[in-house]
């Protein structure tokens, strides 16, 4: 059982031989047997506790090393949600950078449609101005007077309206 104890036995053994049947030699032999009896009992005891609590130390450390993988796996799951979160976000800043950019061009864009329209007007205001039709100059000769009169109006309720240009309203008519 344990090697101490087959090493010592010889010796207690050839003690009592050289010491011959005295009673006191074999009662301490007897006394020291015993007493080495007891110690190898109670390390074979100790030795079972000591592998119990090594057995229990062993499952507690094994537990450990379970619950150490289960909050591993925990934050790489809560990892993983943070960096989709993060894309997400990501993905988010580009689209509204985009519309930014978008709406910033536009901005130009319809700068430039107001432009070539109010250019389209001037043009087609310069055209219509050129023509042979004295109609428009008229129009606003009577309004100029209409607005800003320096005689009597031309437009006078029970009044027949003159023509300015010397020609009279039935003269008009008839040449329409």
């Amino acid at each position: 059982m344990f090697p101490e104890l087959k090493n010592l036995i010889p010796w207690i053994l050839m003690l009592i031989v050289i010491s011959g049947c005295d009673d006191r030699a074999t009662q301490i032999a007897r006394e020291a047997a015993d007493r080495q009896a007891q110690q190898n009992t109670e390390m074979a005891q100790l030795n079972k506790e000591v592998t119990s609590d090594t057995h229990q130390l062993v499952e507690a450390d094994a537990q450990a090393r379970k619950e150490i993988v289960g909050v591993h796996h925990e934050l790489q799951a809560e990892r993983t949600r943070l960096d989709t979160g993060w894309d997400t976000l990501e993905q988010e800043w580009r689209r509204i950078a985009g519309q930014r950019r978008t709406e910033s061009m536009l901005v130009p864009i319809a700068g430039i449609l107001l432009l070539i329209v109010l250019l389209g007007f001037c043009w087609y205001a310069l055209v219509a101005s050129r023509r042979g039709d004295d109609t428009d100059a008229q129009l606003n000769e009577l309004l100029i007077q209409e607005i800003a009169p320096d005689e009597p109006p031309l437009l006078s309720i029970g009044q027949k309206p003159q023509s300015l240009l010397g020609r009279s309203p039935s003269d008009e008519a008839s040449a329409e």
